[in-house]
C-alpha cells in the first residue's frame, strides 16, 4: 500500500503540472480575437482539479506512446516528463497557487478534507492487493513488460495475438510501473489511479444536502459509485476494461455537470472531446463517445468567425495528436490499423498478422462476448438466437439494467419523434407538452438547447455499438448503466420538478437517507470481503502478478517460455507465449528487437 501511495503522489504531481499547463494553453488560445473576448468564452474558467489531473494523464499517455515507438519506456522517459512538468510548474506557478488556494476555500470544512483523504487511502488499499484479472496474467503483464524493455516490437502480435490488442493503457502503465528503480517488481497502479480520480469526482454527490435538490449528474455519480464498489477487489490488475469504464464515467459526469450549469462555452466540450478520443485509444468500444464532439463543432461553426475556425482546426489537430500514436503502434505491432478489424486493410508489411487469423480472432471476441465458446458453430447466430441465452446468463441486477435501457431508449425515441414530427413541423418548439396521468413534460425542458438530445443519443449509440460488437457485460456495463441513468434520471427530475417545495424537501431527505444507508451497507460488505484477503505484506508493497510453471523453447537461439498448463505466464518469465511456437515464428532480422513474423 505504501508503494502505491508513493507512486500515486508522483503521478498526481506530474500529471497536475502537465495538465495545468495544457489547459492553460488551451484557455489562452480560446480567448484570442475580439469577437471571443466579448462572448461567454472569456468568462469561462477551468476550476476542475480532477480535470487538470485527467488532462495530464492523457498527455502523459500520448507522450509514453510516442516514446515507445522509438525507445523503451524507462528512466530517460521520466527525466523528460519531469522536465516538462517543472517548466509548466515554473511558468504557471502564480496561477496554480491561486487555484490551489481556491480549492482549499471550496473545501472549507475539515470533514470534507478528511473525506477526500479517506477516499485516497481507501482506493490505495484496494489497489495494493486483490484479485488479479485473468487476462492480466495472460497478456497484460507481458504487453507492459515489452514496452518497459523494448518499446514497440514489430509484429509482436505474431508471438501472441492478444499482444496485438494495443491499448493506450499499457504504455501508461509501463510509464508509471517504476520498473527502472529495480524494486524487483513492476507496479501496476494506474487502473486504481483512474478509479481514485473518479471516486474523488463522485464525492461531489455530498452537495445534494447543500443545494437541496437532485441533479442529473447525481444519478451518474451513483452509478459510478456502484461500479467502483464492484471493481474494488479487482483494480489491482492493469486491465484496460477498468481504465475505460472509469474514464467514461468521468467524461459523462463532467458532461452532465456542464448541461446542468447550462455552459455555453465551447472550451470544456473540446476538453471532453479530447478525453473521448483518448478513451477510444484505450478500447475501441468507446468510439461512439466521440459524438460528444457535435456540441463544440456546432458552437464553433455556427456564426463562425476566423478565430472560431482556427480553434476548430486546432481541435482537429489535437484529436489527431492523441490518436495517431495509437494507430502507429497498431500498425507496428500487428500490421493492421485497428486490429482485429480487417475492413481497413492499408498496409502490406512483412510482420502483418495473417488476415484469416485476425478475422477468426474478431469472431472469437464477438462469440465469447455473447456467451458462447464454440466459434465455428455460434459466431454467426442471429440476435434472436444468441440474445436469450446471453440475457439469461446475466445476474438479476444486470438484467434489470438492460430492461431499464430498453425503456430509456423507447422514451428517448418517443420524445425525439414528438419534437421532430410535431414541434419542428409546426414551429412551436417549447410549447407542446406530452401529457399523461403520470407526468407532464415540456419539450424544451427535456431537450434543452439540444445538449440532452446529444448526451442521451450518444449513450444510446454507445450501448447499441457494444451490444452489436462483443456484449460481454464487463466490457460495456458502463454504457448500460449510463444509458439508463441519464435518460430515466432526466425524466425523474422533471417529474420531481412538478412537486411543491415541501414534497421536494421530503423527497430529497428521503433520497439522501436511502443513499447513506446503501453506502453504509456496501461499505460493511467491502470491509468484510477485504478482511478475508488481508495480508500485512501488502501494506508495504503491492501484490505482484501471478507465478506459473513454464517450459522453454528457442527461436533463433533466443530462449522463450510457455506455460506447462493453461495459457497464463504472468510477468515472469520473459519473453513468453501461450504455446510452443518452435517452427511457427521467426525473427525479422538477427535480433529479437527486430520483430517477428509468422513462418510461411
Amino acid at each position: 500500500m505504501l508503494s502505491v501511495i508513493l507512486i500515486w503522489l508522483y503521478v498526481i504531481v506530474t500529471t497536475y503540472l502537465i495538465g495545468y499547463g495544457f489547459i492553460s494553453i488551451m484557455l489562452s488560445f480560446s480567448k484570442h480575437g475580439k469577437n471571443v473576448q466579448k462572448g461567454n468564452e472569456k468568462a469561462y474558467r477551468f476550476h476542475s482539479h480532477t480535470g487538470y489531473i485527467m488532462s495530464g494523464i492523457m498527455i502523459a499517455t500520448v507522450y509514453a506512446q510516442i516514446w515507445s515507438i522509438f525507445d523503451k519506456v524507462e528512466l530517460n522517459c521520466h527525466i523528460f516528463l519531469m522536465f516538462f512538468a517543472c517548466i509548466f510548474g515554473v511558468v504557471y506557478r502564480d496561477k496554480m497557487s491561486e487555484e490551489l488556494r481556491m480549492l482549499l476555500r471550496i473545501i472549507r470544512s475539515y470533514k470534507s478534507r478528511i473525506l477526500y483523504v479517506i477516499v485516497f487511502f481507501l482506493m490505495a488499499y484496494g489497489t495494493s492487493s486483490g484479485i488479479m484479472h485473468y487476462d492480466s496474467d495472460l497478456y497484460h503483464a507481458q504487453a507492459i513488460r515489452w514496452i518497459e524493455e523494448y518499446g514497440v516490437i514489430k509484429g509482436l502480435g505474431n508471438l501472441h495475438v492478444r499482444l496485438a490488442y494495443n491499448s493506450a493503457a499499457f504504455p501508461l502503465s509501463a510509464l508509471y510501473s517504476m520498473k527502472f528503480l529495480e524494486f524487483k517488481q513492476s507496479y501496476h497502479v494506474m487502473a486504481g489511479f483512474f478509479a481514485l480520480v473518479l471516486a474523488w469526482e463522485c464525492v461531489e454527490i455530498k452537495s445534494i444536502v447543500r443545494r437541496g435538490h437532485i441533479i442529473i449528474s447525481d444519478f451518474a455519480r451513483l452509478a459510478a459509485i456502484y461500479y467502483l464498489f464492484g471493481i474494488f477487489d479487482e483494480m489491482v490488475a492493469p486491465a484496460s476494461d477498468y481504465f475505460l469504464a472509469t474514464l467514461v464515467f468521468y467524461i459523462v459526469i463532467k458532461w452532465l455537470d456542464l448541461y446542468v450549469r447550462r455552459e455555453h462555452s465551447y472550451v470544456p466540450y473540446i476538453f471532453l472531446t479530447f478525453l473521448s478520443v483518448f478513451a477510444t485509444t484505450i478500447k475501441l468500444v468507446a468510439a461512439p463517445l466521440i459524438l460528444i464532439a457535435t456540441i463544440p463543432i456546432y458552437r464553433l461553426l455556427n456564426n463562425r468567425t476566423k478565430h472560431k475556425l482556427q480553434v476548430f482546426y486546432a481541435s482537429i489537430l489535437g484529436a489527431l495528436t492523441i490518436s495517431i500514436p495509437f494507430f502507429v503502434r497498431n500498425v507496428l505491432i500487428s500490421g493492421w490499423l485497428m486490429y482485429p478489424v480487417t475492413a481497413i486493410d492499408l498496409f502490406n508489411v512483412p510482420w502483418k498478422i495473417p488476415k484469416g487469423v485476425a478475422e477468426y480472432d474478431a469472431l472469437e471476441i464477438k462469440t465469447f462476448g455473447r456467451g458462447f465458446s464454440d466459434v465455428p458453430n455460434n459466431a454467426h447466430l442471429s440476435f434472436t438466437e444468441w440474445f436469450p441465452k446471453w440475457f439469461g446468463d446475466l445476474s438479476a441486477f444486470n438484467k434489470m439494467v438492460i430492461i431499464m435501457d430498453v425503456v430509456a431508449i423507447l422514451i428517448y425515441v418517443l420524445l425525439s419523434a414528438h419534437y421532430i414530427i410535431v414541434d419542428v413541423k409546426e414551429g412551436t418548439f417549447g410549447n407542446k407538452k406530452i401529457t399523461g396521468k403520470i407526468f407532464d413534460i415540456n419539450m424544451r425542458s427535456m431537450l434543452r438547447t439540444g445538449d440532452f438530445f446529444a448526451i442521451g443519443g450518444t449513450m444510446i449509440v454507445c450501448f447499441l455499438f457494444w451490444m452489436a460488437s462483443a456484449p460481454l457485460i464487463r466490457y460495456g456495463i458502463v454504457f448500460a448503466l449510463l444509458t439508463a441513468v441519464v435518460i430515466l434520471g432526466r425524466v425523474v427530475i422533471l417529474i420531481i420538478n412538478k412537486f411543491d417545495k415541501r414534497r421536494k424537501e421530503v423527497l430529497v431527505k428521503s433520497f439522501t437517507a436511502v443513499m447513506l444507508l446503501w453506502l453504509a451497507f456496501k461499505g460493511v460488505n467491502l470491509v468484510a470481503e477485504a478482511e478475508k484477503r488481508f495480508n500485512s505484506a501488502y501494506l508495504l508493497n503491492q501484490q505482484d502478478y501471478g507465478v506459473y510453471e513454464v517450459k522453454r523453447y528457442e527461436v533463433n537461439g533466443v530462449p522463450f517460455f510457455y506455460p506447462t498448463e493453461g495459457d497464463r505466464v504472468g510477468y515472469d518469465p520473459f519473453p513468453s507465449s501461450p504455446e510452443n511456437l518452435t517452427g511457427k515464428l521467426e525473427f525479422l532480422g538477427d535480433r529479437l528487437e527486430d520483430g517477428f513474423k509468422k513462418v510461411n
